[in-house]
C-alpha cells in the first residue's frame, strides 16, 4: 500500500467503528413497536411507527456505506485502489 493511502486508510476504518457503534445503539429504535395503554393511542403509536422506519432506513443507509468501506479497504490491501474494474484502466 502507498504511504499516501495510509491516511485513508485510517480514515476509513474510524468511520468504520462509529458506523459499528451507531448500530448498536440503533437496534433499540428497531424493535417492535409495543401498545403503551398508557399513551393517548392513535397519534403516540403513528411516531413510533414513524420513528421506528426511520431508524430502519439510517439502519440500511450505514450498511450501504459500511460496505462501500469495507470494500475500498479490501481494494487498498490488494493494491488495487484507483483501479477501475468496469473498463479495466
Amino acid at each position: 500500500m502507498e504511504p499516501k493511502f495510509s491516511k485513508y486508510k485510517k480514515l476509513m476504518e474510524l468511520q468504520l467503528e462509529e458506523l459499528t457503534a451507531d448500530n448498536a445503539l440503533g437496534q433499540n429504535a428497531q424493535k417492535a413497536v409495543e401498545l403503551d395503554q398508557q399513551s393517548v393511542g392513535r397519534p403516540s403509536r403513528m411516531d413510533a411507527l414513524q420513528s421506528q422506519a426511520m431508524a430502519q432506513a439510517h439502519q440500511r443507509r450505514r450498511d450501504s456505506l459500511m460496505g462501500s468501506l469495507q470494500l475500498a479497504l479490501q481494494r487498498l490491501k490488494e493494491e488495487e485502489f484507483g483501479y477501475w474494474h468496469e473498463c479495466g484502466d
